[in-house]
């Protein structure tokens, strides 16, 4: 049996979260440094997955331009990015900096002869992030994770069906529900009766209001944590499952002071555009 880091006193000083008031009490970079301070080293390194995903974007960034945005909630550094480069090179390399997967794009993105593919790369990094996860992540941030990459990629199915796109090269991960859509990619979809959430995302889909129906898809991912960390009193999965909760009202209030609905529409639209007219806030997840 495994035992688990308890922490009583830091979960009952947390501030209650509400999807309805869309209120946050700290910014996301300040709460991840205050849970650095207070959790076990391993249980740390479960939030640090979480920001893997932020860590996907300023890759990206590096690779393409050889810059990173300034700032940011990721685990790594440009300096980190050009010392895991040196490592290629190394005649007795040390080990390497960033996980396994992101090292194995970023040789074979520098290795590349025709250039930087950014959609490619971006699709790569999702990929290995699932499984990722899946191998290292707690039981909540596993099962979570596998819940958020079913929805995206019948969310991604369904619209790149809608604008007649080839649909495959938008599903990405492992799970059973990523292989019962590309069974069915290019012809109609018929229902996955192992997906628990299908029929309800899909009654979801064509909402008139496009932050209305976002809004949707984000309580149903607020209400899905709620369930899965329920009898979660005070473990890391508890506090793992509170952040992702911060994370969804940080993206709510981010747009409201980015032009709202536009700036909305703009970032879930660049999930399904064709490749080309992907900008940086594209990708599945």
């Amino acid at each position: 049996m495994i035992i688990r880091n308890q922490y009583h006193c830091f979960i009952s000083g947390l501030p209650n979260l509400s999807f309805d008031d869309q209120k946050e009490w700290i910014s996301i970079a300040a709460f991840k440094k205050m849970l650095e301070e207070n959790l076990h080293p391993d249980d740390y390194n479960q939030v640090e997955l979480v920001f893997l995903e932020e860590d996907h974007k300023s890759l990206a960034r590096y690779l393409d331009s050889g810059e990173v945005q300034p700032g940011g909630t990721g685990n790594y550094t440009i300096s980190d990015y050009r010392e895991q480069k040196e490592i290629f090179s190394a005649i007795l390399p040390p080990r390497d900096i960033l996980p396994d997967y992101m090292v194995r794009i970023m040789k074979e993105s520098l290795e590349d002869s025709e250039g930087f593919d950014k959609v490619n790369a971006e699709h790569k990094l999702a990929e290995g992030y699932f499984h990722h996860i899946i191998n290292n992540g707690s039981p909540f941030l596993k099962a979570y994770t596998e819940f958020i990459f079913n929805m995206n990629n019948l969310l991604a199915f369904i619209k790149a069906g809608k604008h007649g796109l080839e649909q495959d090269p938008f599903i990405t991960g492992g799970s059973e529900h990523a292989g019962h859509l590309r069974n069915y990619a290019g012809r109609s979809l018929a229902k996955d009766p192992e997906f628990e959430f299908f029929d309800e995302i899909m009654s979801y889909t064509g909402s008139d209001s496009f932050a209305g129906e976002e809004k949707k898809y984000d309580r149903l991912k607020w209400n899905i944590i709620d369930d899965m960390i329920f009898f979660e009193d005070f473990s890391i999965d508890r506090i793992l499952g509170y952040l992702q909760q911060m994370l969804i009202l940080n993206r709510w209030s981010s747009l409201k002071k980015e032009s709202g609905e536009n700036r909305l529409r703009n970032i879930v639209h660049s999930a399904w555009q064709k490749p080309e007219a992907r900008n940086d806030s594209g990708g599945l997840i």
